[in-house]
C-alpha cells in the first residue's frame, strides 16, 4: 500500500485515521525541532493530539543531550512534560543491563551522557583513548584484552577513533562479552534539509569485523520499541502512531514493532520516500505544523 498524504484526506477519512490509534510516539530531532530551533507548529500539533484524547510520548536515538538541554528544547516548542515522557537509548541500555544482573565493567564507545547514565545506575565504565598516534605499530597496545570487560556499548560517540575500535573488537572476540548498540543512525540532521554522516557507520564496522550482531537498544531495534511501550504503559503496538523524519530508523522501528507510521518530510523528499525499496510509511506530511489546520476544526 502506498503512503497516504494526510493533507489530502477527506474529513471522514481523517476521522477514521484519528480513530485508528490511541497513543502518539514521536521522534524529536527533525520532527519537534531542528538543531537550534523548534519546528513551527510542532507543539500545537501535540497539544491537539492530547485534546483529541491521545497520549503523547517521545522516542529519540539522541542520548547526547543532557536533561537540562532536553527540557529547554521541549519548553521552546511549548511541550509540557516532554522529558518525563521521553525514551532514549542510554536509559534502555542501563535497564537492560540491570535486568541481566550485569556485574562486570562496560567498555563504552559512547557519548559522555550515556556513560553518566550507566555510572548513575552503578555500572563501572571504561573509555578511551581519546587520541591515537600516527605510527601504526604503536596500536598493538590496543589489542590487549581486559578480562574485567563484560560488555561493549556503542552509542553516539562522535569522538570515535581507531584505538577505540581496536579495543572494542578485542573485547568482542570473547563470545560472552555483550555487544550492545544504542543509536544506529548512519546520518544525522545537523540542519534542516541537510543530512551528514552519523556514528552508526562505526558500530556497523564493529559488527562486520566481529561478525556479531549487537543487541539493538535504539531505533530501529524492536527491543527498544518494546521498552518504550513498557515505559509508556502501552501494550498494543497497533494502537500507536509513530512519527519520524528518517526512513530507516523511524519507519523501520514502526515496522519492527507493529506501529502505524507517519513520516514528516523535513529531511527526506517525497521522491526518496516513494523510491525506498523496503520501507514506506503509512502516512506522510510536510511537517507537523502542516497538519495543525486540519486538526483544529475537530477539537471542540
Amino acid at each position: 500500500m502506498e503512503p497516504v498524504n494526510l493533507l489530502e484526506l477527506s474529513e471522514a477519512d481523517l476521522k477514521k485515521f484519528l480513530s485508528s490509534f490511541d497513543h502518539v510516539f514521536s521522534d524529536c530531532d527533525g520532527v519537534v525541532w531542528e538543531t537550534r530551533n523548534p519546528m513551527p507548529g510542532a507543539g500545537k500539533f501535540f497539544e491537539l493530539m492530547k485534546r483529541l484524547g491521545k497520549t503523547v510520548h517521545f522516542v529519540s536515538n539522541n542520548s547526547l543531550r543532557t536533561k537540562a538541554d532536553y527540557e529547554a528544547k521541549f519548553k521552546s516548542a511549548d511541550i509540557k512534560e516532554g522529558y518525563e515522557n521521553l525514551t532514549i537509548p542510554s536509559t534502555a541500555i542501563a535497564e537492560y543491563l540491570k535486568s541481566l544482573h550485569f556485574d562486570k565493567a562496560v567498555y563504552c564507545v559512547s557519548c559522555p551522557e550515556t556513560v553518566a547514565v550507566l555510572t548513575s545506575h552503578g555500572f563501572e565504565c571504561k573509555e578511551g583513548p581519546e587520541v591515537g598516534t600516527y605510527y601504526y605499530s604503536d596500536y598493538i597496545e590496543y589489542l590487549t584484552d581486559d578480562e574485567e570487560i563484560g560488555a561493549v556499548v556503542f552509542d553516539s560517540d562522535f569522538k570515535v577513533n581507531l584505538p577505540k575500535l581496536y579495543k572494542a573488537l578485542t573485547y568482542l572476540r570473547r563470545p560472552e562479552v555483550l555487544f550492545i548498540n544504542g543509536a544506529t543512525d548512519r546520518y544525522v540532521p545537523l540542519k534542516a534539509g541537510v543530512l551528514t554522516l552519523g556514528t552508526g557507520v562505526f558500530s556497523d564496522i564493529a559488527s562486520e569485523e566481529s561478525k556479531r550482531k549487537p543487541v539493538l537498544l535504539g531505533k530501529p531495534g524492536k527491543m527498544f520499541g518494546e521498552f518504550a511501550m513498557r515505559r509508556a504503559g502501552v501494550s498494543d503496538p497497533s494502537r500507536v502512531l509513530f512519527i519520524g523524519d528518517m526512513i530507516e530508523q523511524d519507519v523501520g522501528l514502526g515496522r519492527a514493532v507493529g506501529f502505524n507510521t507517519l513520516l514528516v518530510l523535513t529531511n527526506k523528499t517525497k521522491e526518496e520516500m516513494m523510491s525506498h525499496e523496503t520501507l514506506k510509511p503509512d502516512y506522510y506530511a510536510d511537517n507537523l505544523g502542516s497538519i495543525v489546520p486540519i486538526l483544529e476544526p475537530l477539537v471542540k
